[in-house]
């Protein structure tokens, strides 16, 4: 009987420690490190933070400390800053603010924005706080020696199109706002859309969407996606298609009614270098 009990004590305490780091939500920062093709070693040690999917959340007291501390070039919000619900955009127009204060930011709408019916309201907002937004637009950042060509391309559904229209055309859009002789960098939502970016003529792709998975099991891995349906692959991390890396945020909040589990919210910070720099780490 005595055994039983401990069993039970230890299986209960098993559970309970499994649900406590489940539900683990400090926000990480994840680093990652990008080559820069011959002739734009002028931009080396440029630093891009990215900013996905906050849903509204309260996160912005662990969020604005991160920043600050990886001290970036420029940030980049790429989409669902609101839920397509929300009506109150007070915590997405203040965490907007504070990217600001902390590097130029620009922003691409996801899906929730183009569901929302106040977006216009929004984009206000953002636009008042010194947000760039970016729909289907490009800008031009000088950079040390060289010239960042920033391409926002909006949410695949905005403007109307099925999501079928809107991934066929993305490359054609995308490589009519790509320049010569500078980086281009892609700000985009969605992820799984591999083959369509690697017929852009872009140097880095920055997304979200994914939520990571939402639940990320144990030893299984992520679970879920909309766009991918069970056990996606395109969730997080640095995805190659072609000559073009696709950086992957998890994001920081939560736009379902499913918990996010295993899968605390991120801060993705992304330092182009020189190949060879790179390869002499």
């Amino acid at each position: 009987m005595k055994k039983k009990r401990i069993g039970w004590a230890l299986a209960l305490g098993t559970a309970v420690g499994l649900l406590a780091w489940s539900w683990q939500q400090d926000l990480t920062v994840s680093r990652y490190t990008l080559p820069l093709p011959a002739g734009l070693e002028g931009a080396a040690g440029l630093r891009v933070a990215q900013i996905s999917d906050l849903h509204s959340a309260k996160i912005e007291t662990a969020l604005a400390p991160a920043l600050k501390e990886e001290k970036p070039d420029l940030i980049v919000i790429t989409g669902d800053l609101v839920n397509r619900e929300d009506r109150n955009f007070d915590r997405a127009l203040s965490l907007a603010a504070m990217a600001v204060s902390m590097a130029p930011t620009y922003f691409v709408p996801g899906n929730h924005e183009v569901d929302n019916p106040c977006y216009a309201r929004l984009r206000g907002g953002l636009l008042a706080a010194g947000v760039t937004v970016l729909e289907d637009q490009a800008v031009e950042i000088p950079y040390g020696d060289a010239v960042v060509n920033l391409i926002g391309a909006a949410d695949v559904t905005f403007g109307g199109k099925t999501r079928a229209e809107g991934r066929q055309i993305l490359p054609s859009k995308v490589n009519s706002l790509c320049g010569d002789g500078v980086l281009n960098l892609l700000i985009s939502h969605r992820p799984a859309m591999l083959e369509a970016y690697g017929r852009c003529a872009v140097q880095g792709v920055f997304c979200g969407h994914a939520h990571g998975g939402q639940v990320r099991l144990p030893l299984l891995g992520p679970v879920y996606t909309p766009d991918e349906g069970m056990w996606p692959h395109v969730t997080e991390g640095v995805h190659w298609t072609g000559q073009v890396p696709v950086v992957v945020s998890r994001g920081l909040g939560n736009g379902t009614p499913a918990p996010r589990l295993w899968n605390g919210p991120e801060l993705v910070v992304t330092t182009f270098l020189p190949e060879k720099a790179i390869s002499a780490r």
